[in-house]
């Protein structure tokens, strides 16, 4: 067919089309009563429209501009010609996936994609035309000839080249923004996709207006496709249905949350609309086929002004797009903000409409740059990565906004576009050089952190105008339209050519096979065979015995990979061992002079230069799961090294499998199957391999059978080439993990108490430190990097490297002191140098949560060898993260043997002041700090002055921040004050109880405010905004369910939460579900964590944010009617048997309040029932005519704890229960001088008795009393005489029994000395006496004296005991199941509060003492001595090169200084006698000032 044959087809000629309707929605804003009753009538109001269908592409009447979008997931992608309004779909062929790799070694099943032939992306599955009124024109075939081209005609008038901007007939400017949904499955090969496409009206947008207009509009298609032979068909152009409204527009952008991500029905799809004023929230509903406007939401508050101040002029109105454009990526939205040289980053997720990260940076004032769309970001599934639109980029880390690395480009001027690619591994970046070429960047983040450039031409991109409307991105994709229309993978283009670079570089090499077969050179004996090339045909092996932990007899293999023999003799030995491969280096001389020999590098002895091992759990090693070599092969040295010569290493060994049945067996009869299923597999083999009747590729495909239909034992196989040596990642990894393999040996056992293996042992742990510690020490940005990516730290403290871990976290300012009388010289120095030494110090290790994607924490064997003590632990503790692996790690040892432990928590939280970020490990890990027993280290932590010095790390304006009901108080009255952060953007959708909520909040603060300001002349208090330094505190991981309520369930949950008692959600063995705030109150014993600003402001936060649950669960209506009395007495006994469950009875009868709860209610009980025996339905209780006077005292009781428990209850008044908790605290400080007291009156009270019980031959003393008496009636007078009738054998005598006794001698305090006043002996009168002094004069003041002391301790530790019961009822409340009347937000990540400057500047001055490190005490205890990491004369030989290290050269001259000094005073010293001495002298000071000034030039440099 002729390319004219194409022409454009009349819409009133039907010959050429087919006419078919599809339906129309308008989008509307969601109203709940009209879709009820649309629901119930089942309408659907919609309009149908024409469209022209299945024709062939026609002529273009524009130029052409083409656009490209990609979907969420990248597997679909949209193109757009806003000339023509065109817009086609096409599958991503070049799809690149997130790979979820669970190990460094692999079997032989490959993880890729199926790379495609070719970069250009033409699978196209739908391409359709739009009118200007965005409904459908015309409906193109899929299957054109794609190899005929359409006619361009030049239209300048309608195209401006210099931007994006049309202008139709009415002058309006308008820009054009659309997106493309994931595909979604529906059923029967059925799917379907939404396209979004938007006609923004840039001038109109600038206003706030309601009217309609017919420039602007949204539109969505919802296609419906049919997956056929892989291929997507679109099915019957019915199925295609329109949604529109003509009164919104703006960038669009659909939102859609990963299969890992659980959130509520609401937030798994939704289309945002962004333009100048709002963020439009358009939902679709759960059948996937009804759009409504759900609700809208602002901008942050830096977006808002930004958008107000610099883009409300007529000349900036267009740029406001490209300025969101830059805040968006994927369904992130970013908010940058620059204050006060604080850069602030938000990364809002707009699936949740809520904040997810922040992350801040100090900038310099040159890096800045003052063109806000010019910045860049790519969010990964763990990493956000930052540009400000200048040649640097920042990487953070999303978890906790901490930085990763920070790298500048000198090669380009501008970074334009960036993006995370290969699973995360490696960034590809576009930029502009300064001669203004583009250039694009492959950043190689885990594996070498080194970067290569490729230079864009036209084979790789065809783009003349602005970059970023050519390039659609996603996470790992990235694809340009050129602009002929034709889509390809710039990632794949770039691969392409750096692979025909590579290939263009590497020359031809002959490689030498050696087989495994040969005969060894007869010096070695059976367990060790040696292979080498024939130009090292003199080679004999440097070591032997590598593995000193096997105790039998085991095969190894050597092979020579470098020997040269001259004056000195070097050798470099591979030795393969049953669980490591390792490289060892030698340097040795024909001298036999000592003082030469100890010249050579080790002193002539062998080195470690590399070691991998296969991490096989301990008690699966043996000689049948060894390191099998499988292929080897010698590669020519082609210059990257000019020792080591290329090599392919290929071994294998077998792992058992998890399987349940072993459980049931005993270890060695799992052993025997294993070893049995190992002998068979590698029979079938070699069998396999000897079959000489089928090619490789057979032979493959049934190896491969073979390894996958084992049962019981997985073969894992690795590949080590000469790379894994010299590139420094992969050694100093691999040394990393073979320090945890080699400890687990140790700590099994596997030494044998052997001085020689242990020697050998501590020798080889003493190479592969050094390895690591260099690495470290000259790379400490490439070790970051090399932990994020491979959680290295993990590594060294299950391998108890505690000297090399201390170094990594605070650097080499130790370095160098041998013993501990110099280490405390130094203090003072290091004290005033500490600020300076941050401010230059380079971390090397940052703390996360978050394991890399597809990798879990901990692994098998991880744990083996902790299982030593036998205790059987109440709860499964799985450690989640570095923090709590070191806490579980070293739990049970002396505390001088978990230093581990100090460093982190010292480190952790000495950078925390900068950002809370720092903490996000220690907040999970403070639980296991108490359950274990590491209260010396958790009472030092919480006197850290992060917890009182933690700023917000935002550079938004406090004020912005705290609540605006305390912003317009005095707030003279408040110490401290939490309230959760507003972190979701505002909506204008206000729920019903948020309306009632907030009337409620205005109302008590209008009370409040007007109250304070009555009759005040008092300004108001300064206050000082803080966060607790501990994010995710609070938050437990109970699942969510999000749920409709309505006015039936709030009532039938109002009637339950009034009569039901509510169950505990959890049992004992599943607190790891709660918060790691509410597992400390469990486990914790120690008061000093409440005498903390942070702790206080988290009850006071949580005590506002959860009702307490003793004021809802414990007798709440105890003194209502009689008729629910036995209801309520059922519910309350029930509960607290619920807590006696929960907590366990020491726990439960620990606390006094608890035991009154129980006795008050079960005594009530009794008496109510004894009682109801002489009920009557007439009359009551009023026929009872004797009350039995048990009965009355068994009333009195119940009454009198019943009052008891209402007392206790006002502990929950804050102002009232410190008061009870005061009286409590004074009663148990003082109890044991109560029992004091009681032993000292029992024995008065004993010596009385044995006295006085029986009196017979003891006088009494007859009281007699007269007087005159008057009989008032008559006026007569008499005389009248009393005598008293004293019985001392009856109960008048105080002292008849044992009880009388005991009260007798208590009232002698008061002075009431009965038997004094009745008996007439003298040895009464000597008791009496002696009683007098010793009760009343020596302990009666002895009380008064305590308890003045005991009141001010009281005191001090009543504030404290206070938060700790309101942390334990808390901590109960969050374990029961909880009642809602509508959906609870979750608990916030971050709790910020304030409070008066003073007490949080009064509360540091009194812990100045305790802020010390937290690890120096603990090392001063003991006999530490400082680990000396150095370097060693053999690390210039090494093949590990460290030469290109500015860092490390200023150093060594530094060094040089001392040693010249140095050595000129040995001189001097010797030579004493001679002359020239003082010009000597003269000469070093001068030669040492210079060196020292030259050290400080240079040290300047190096900081610009």
């Amino acid at each position: 067919m002729d390319k004219n044959s194409f022409h454009s087809i009349n819409v009133d000629n039907d010959e050429y089309r087919n006419i078919k309707n599809i339906k129309a929605y308008q989008i509307k804003p969601k109203n709940t009563f009209k879709d009820v009753l649309s629901f119930i009538k089942n309408e659907k109001k919609y309009e149908i429209e024409k469209v022209k269908c299945e024709i062939e592409d026609d002529v273009t009447e524009k130029e052409k501009d083409y656009q490209i979008a990609i979907c969420q997931d990248g597997k679909f992608v949209i193109t757009f010609n806003t000339a023509n309004l065109r817009v086609k779909l096409l599958e991503n062929t070049d799809y690149r996936e997130f790979v979820f790799r669970n190990r460094d070694v692999y079997n032989n099943k490959k993880e890729s994609y199926d790379e495609p032939d070719t970069d250009t992306i033409d699978k196209t599955i739908a391409y359709f035309k739009i009118k200007d009124d965005l409904t459908i024109d015309k409906l193109y075939n899929t299957d054109y000839d794609k190899s005929y081209s359409t006619k361009e005609i030049q239209d300048e008038s309608q195209v401006s080249e210099n931007s994006g901007l049309k202008k139709d007939e009415k002058n309006e400017t308008f820009e054009w923004s659309f997106d493309i949904s994931n595909m979604y499955e529906e059923n029967n090969n059925e799917c379907f996709i939404f396209v979004a496409i938007s006609r923004i009206n840039v001038n109109k947008d600038m206003k706030v207006t309601e009217e309609n207009s017919e420039t602007k509009g949204i539109v969505i298609f919802r296609l419906k496709f049919k997956k056929e032979n892989n291929s997507y068909v679109l099915s019957d152009l019915s199925d295609v249905t329109r949604y529109y409204n003509n009164e919104i527009s703006g960038i669009c952008r659909f939102v859609e949350v990963s299969k890992e991500e659980i959130l509520d029905d609401t937030q798994q799809k939704r289309l945002v609309i962004l333009d100048f004023n709002w963020m439009y929230s358009i939902h679709i509903n759960n059948n996937d086929d009804f759009f409504y406007l759900n609700e809208k939401f602002e901008y942050p508050k830096s977006i808002r002004r930004e958008l107000d101040d610099w883009y409300s002029t007529e000349n900036d109105k267009k740029n406001y797009i490209k300025r969101l454009l830059s805040c968006i990526y994927d369904k992130y939205f970013l908010a940058t903000q620059f204050e006060n040289d604080v850069q602030s980053l938000e990364v809002f997720d707009l699936a949740k409409m809520e904040l997810e990260t922040t992350a801040k940076k100090v900038e310099k004032k040159d890096e800045f740059v003052n063109e806000y769309y010019s910045s860049t970001f790519s969010v990964g599934k763990l990493q956000l990565c930052f540009t400000q639109g200048n040649n640097i980029i920042r990487l953070y880390y999303r978890e906790n906004g901490l930085q990763i690395a920070s790298k500048e480009f000198d090669e380009l001027e501008k970074i334009v576009l960036l993006e995370f690619f290969n699973s995360d591994e490696k960034i590809f970046i576009i930029g502009k050089c300064p001669k203004g070429d583009v250039k694009i960047i492959i950043w190689d983040l885990y594996n070498t952190s080194n970067y290569e450039i490729v230079e864009l031409d036209d084979s790789l991109i065809s783009i003349k105008k602005d970059i970023k409307t050519r390039l659609a991105r996603t996470l790992g994709n990235i694809l340009q339209i050129d602009d002929n229309g034709t889509v390809s993978s710039l990632i794949k283009k770039v691969e392409e050519k750096l692979k025909r670079q590579k290939e263009k570089e590497e020359k031809e090499k002959n490689a030498v096979l050696i087989k495994l077969d040969e005969k060894p050179d007869g010096k070695s004996d059976e367990s060790h065979k040696i292979y080498y090339n024939k130009k090292y045909k003199n080679f004999e092996p440097i070591v032997d015995d590598t593995e000193p932990w096997v105790l039998d007899e085991y095969k190894k293999s050597s092979y020579c990979h470098y020997h040269h023999q001259g004056t000195e003799e070097e050798t470099l030995q591979l030795i393969v061992g049953r669980s490591t491969v390792q490289i060892w280096h030698q340097i040795n001389g024909e001298t036999k002079n000592k003082k030469q020999k100890e010249q050579l590098p080790n002193k002539g002895k062998p080195f470690l230069e590399y070691i991998w091992t296969n991490h096989i759990p301990v008690n699966q090693e043996r000689e049948k799961t060894k390191l099998r070599i499988e292929y080897f092969k010698y590669e020519p040295n082609v210059g990257l090294h000019e020792k080591l010569d290329d090599f392919y290493l290929k071994v294998y060994w077998y792992e058992r499998k998890d399987n349940k049945k072993n459980s049931k067996k005993e270890e060695h009869e799992i052993i025997k199957e294993e070893d049995e299923e190992i002998d068979k597999i590698e029979k079938q083999l070699k069998e396999n391999n000897e079959k000489e009747d089928i090619d490789e590729a057979e032979k493959e495909k049934k190896k491969q059978e073979i390894i996958d239909g084992s049962i019981k034992v997985k073969r894992w196989e690795k590949v080590i080439k000469r790379k894994d040596i010299i590139e420094k990642f992969h050694a100093v990894r691999h040394a990393c993990k073979a320090l945890e393999h080699l400890n687990k040996r140790h700590k099994g056992k596997r030494l044998a108490n052997n001085y020689i293996r242990v020697h050998r042992y501590e020798e080889m742990i003493r190479y592969i430190k050094h390895i690591v510690w260099r690495f470290a020490k000259y790379e400490p940005k490439n070790f970051k990097l090399l932990d994020i990516r491979y959680n290295v730290m993990k590594n060294l403290i299950l391998g108890d490297c505690d000297h090399l871990i201390k170094f990594i976290l605070f650097g080499s300012e130790e370095e160098t002191i041998e013993d501990k009388d110099d280490y405390k010289k130094k203090e003072v120095e290091k004290k005033s140098e500490k600020k300076g030494r941050k401010k230059n110090f380079e971390t090397r290790h940052i703390p996360r949560d978050n394991s890399w994607p597809g990798e879990k924490f901990i692994k098998d064997g991880d744990l083996d060898f902790e299982k030593k003590d036998g205790i059987k632990d109440n709860e499964d503790i799985e450690p989640k993260n570095n923090m709590e692996l070191a806490i579980y790690h070293c739990k049970g040892r002396e505390l001088k043997d978990t230093i581990i432990v100090a460093y982190l928590l010292e480190y952790y939280s000495s950078h925390a002041t900068d950002c809370a970020g720092w903490m996000c490990t220690v907040s999970k890990a403070i639980p296991l700090l108490f359950k274990y027993n590491y209260d010396d280290y958790a009472r030092k932590l919480f006197f850290k002055e992060c917890f009182a010095d933690q700023d917000h790390f935002s550079a938004q304006d406090p004020n912005e921040i705290i609540p605006p009901e305390y912003r317009e108080r005095r707030n003279h009255n408040i110490k401290f004050r939490a309230f959760r952060p507003i972190v979701k953007l505002k909506s204008d959708n206000i729920k019903w109880y948020d309306n009632i909520r907030n009337q409620i909040k205005f109302l008590n603060s209008y009370i409040i405010k007007n109250y304070e300001n009555f009759d005040n002349d008092l300004g108001k208090s300064p206050i000082a905004l803080r966060i607790v330094p501990l994010p995710g505190f609070t938050m437990n991981n109970f699942e969510r369910e999000y749920k409709e309520y309505n006015l039936i369930k709030i009532i039938l949950n109002l009637l339950s939460f009034i009569f039901i008692p509510r169950f505990y959600q959890i049992n004992r063995c599943d607190r790891k579900k709660l918060s790691p705030f509410s597992r400390m109150i469990h486990y914790e014993n120690n008061d000093d964590i409440y005498d903390n600003p942070a702790t206080e402001a988290v009850i006071d936060f949580l005590s506002w944010a959860y009702l307490n649950h003793s004021s809802m669960i414990n007798g709440n209506f105890i003194f209502t009617l009689i008729i629910i009395f036995y209801y309520l007495a059922i519910y309350q006994l029930f509960t607290e048997v619920l807590q006696i469950r929960y907590r366990g009875f020491k726990k439960y009868f620990g606390e006094i309040f608890n035991s009154v709860d129980l006795i008050s209610t079960a005594l009530s009980v009794t008496v109510m029932s004894i009682m109801f025996k002489n009920f009557q339905f007439t009359d009551g209780f009023e026929s009872l005519k004797e009350i039995d006077i048990r009965l009355i005292v068994g009333i009195s009781f119940s009454i009198f704890f019943l009052w008891i428990e209402l007392i206790f209850y006002l502990r929950l008044i804050p102002k009232i229960g410190i008061f009870i908790y005061y009286a409590i605290i004074i009663f148990k400080t003082i109890l044991p001088f109560f029992l004091f007291m009681l032993v000292v009156m029992l024995a008065f009270a004993h010596t009385m008795i044995v006295l006085l019980r029986d009196p017979t031959k003891i006088k009494t003393k007859d009281s007699t009393y007269s007087g005159i008496a008057t009989d008032i009636s008559t006026n007569e007078t008499l005389n009248i005489t009393l005598k008293s009738d004293f019985d001392p054998t009856s109960s008048d005598n105080p002292f008849s029994s044992f009880f009388n006794a005991i009260l007798a001698t208590y009232f002698w305090i008061s002075g009431d000395m009965v038997q004094r006043d009745q008996f007439d002996f003298w040895t009464v009168d000597v008791y009496t006496l002696i009683g007098s002094i010793v009760l009343v004069i020596v302990l009666q003041n002895m009380l008064i004296a305590f308890m003045s002391g005991v009141y001010e301790d009281a005191a001090t530790k009543g504030r404290q005991t206070l938060l700790r019961h309101q942390a334990n009822h808390i901590a109960d409340y969050e374990a029961l199941h909880h009642i809602h009347f509508w959906n609870p937000e979750p608990e916030p990540k971050h709790i910020y509060y304030f409070g008066q400057s003073k007490s949080l500047e009064e509360w540091s001055d009194t812990r100045k003492d305790d802020q010390g490190a937290i690890y120096k005490g603990f090392e001063e205890k003991t006999t530490f001595t400082i680990r000396t990491f150095k370097e060693e004369n053999y690390d210039k030989s090494s093949i590990l090169e460290y030469y290109d290290n500015i860092e490390t050269k200023i150093g060594n001259l530094k060094n040089i200084g001392k040693e010249m000094s140095e050595n000129i005073e040995y001189l001097i010293e010797r030579f004493k006698d001679k002359n020239l001495i003082k010009e000597i002298e003269d000469m070093k000071i001068d030669l040492k000032a210079k060196v020292d000034k030259l050290y400080n030039i240079l040290e300047k440099l190096e900081d610009f």
